[in-house]
């Protein structure tokens, strides 16, 4: 069952130079009870998709247009009442940064108890209850829940961040890079809280990461985004295994193999296009090694999971890409 369907999904930046369209046309479904992982370079777009989603947005951004269709309804349709009802109640959100989304002036117990008195209604007695079983259920001791932020460690205040999260049974979690601040070892052991309580509660997460192999070990689906849109999605072990859209290629091969390959790192050359009046074309085309005249005229379209003119080449793609020397390495 499909729990979020965006379509046309757009986030509009307003600044001198112009209007940039962060997010320009995304097409994405989240199915119930699954992590899809959104990955892609910085800028490209992930974090303002979550954001938008939740309504976090800063003063200069605005959602432009589509539908964001979440439990059967248009989340863009409904009054800011209504919205509010649906945040942190079924979907919520782990920021990036724990640190700056805590407050580091109340206890952890303070924090906790404001989301559950205040949003979800309980009692002082059963939001306390409920704040030491959260705590347990992301591996901390509830007597932690007398300290300040800056007593935790970076993976301790990750933790918080997830039990806060979870705070209110939703149904849908964003992680914005939830793991990219920490050593490899504490995000591991973030991740597999992250996989465990998914598993146990039937969540659905959104996990939005720059790093291949965060996807490879956590996620049973994959949306790749690209300068605003997605160009493929689909089951995580046949994007990772058999990528179709040159970018996803690229990306596979610029971060090492996580069972112990031992071929070369091989860097992307340039950066994500400015989308201020972005050009026509596929936005990849710039940096693509296979892009033909009509990739730099002509706008591919998501279909079947790809947008990528020469998505039906892909397995010689492939074996062209695993050589350092088309992307101008070597």
């Amino acid at each position: 069952m499909t729990l979020l369907q965006l379509r046309d999904f757009q986030v509009h930046y307003a600044s001198r130079a112009g209007i940039v369209r962060a997010v320009d046309g995304v097409d994405l479904d989240v199915p119930a009870g699954s992590i899809t992982g959104l990955v892609g370079e910085s800028g490209c777009g992930k974090s303002t998709l979550g954001r938008g989603l939740m309504g976090v947005l800063p003063d200069a951004a605005r959602i432009a247009g589509g539908s964001a269709v979440f439990e059967g309804r248009d989340l863009l349709g409904l009054s800011a009442r209504a919205r509010r009802d649906v945040r942190w109640r079924r979907m919520s959100f782990i920021p990036q940064t724990a640190m700056n989304a805590l407050d580091p002036v109340l206890r952890l117990r303070a924090q906790m108890l404001e989301v559950l008195i205040e949003r979800g209604g309980l009692g002082r007695a059963a939001a306390s209850a409920r704040a030491e079983e959260l705590f347990r259920m992301v591996g901390l001791d509830p007597a932690r829940l007398a300290d300040y932020p800056h007593q935790f460690s970076g993976g301790m205040r990750q933790r918080a961040s997830i039990a806060l999260a979870l705070a209110l049974d939703p149904a849908l979690v964003i992680a914005d890079e939830p793991v990219t601040a920490l050593d490899v070892i504490v995000q591991r052991q973030v991740l597999d809280v992250m996989r465990d309580l998914q598993a146990r509660l039937g969540l659905a997460m959104i996990l939005v990461t720059h790093d291949m192999a965060v996807v490879a070990y956590a996620c049973d689906r994959v949306a790749v985004m690209y300068a605003g849109r997605i160009v493929e999605s689909g089951l995580a072990a046949d994007v990772l295994e058999r990528p179709r859209h040159p970018y996803t290629m690229g990306l596979t091969h610029a971060f090492p193999d996580v069972h112990g390959g031992t071929g070369e790192l091989v860097p992307i050359d340039g950066a994500p296009p400015v989308l201020i009046n972005p050009k026509p074309g596929c936005r990849f085309a710039p940096r693509c090694p296979f892009a033909q005249p009509r990739c730099h005229t002509e706008t591919p379209v998501l279909e079947a999971g790809v947008a990528c003119f020469r998505a039906a080449e892909a397995p010689a793609l492939r074996a062209a890409a695993a050589l350092p020397a088309t992307w101008g390495a070597g």
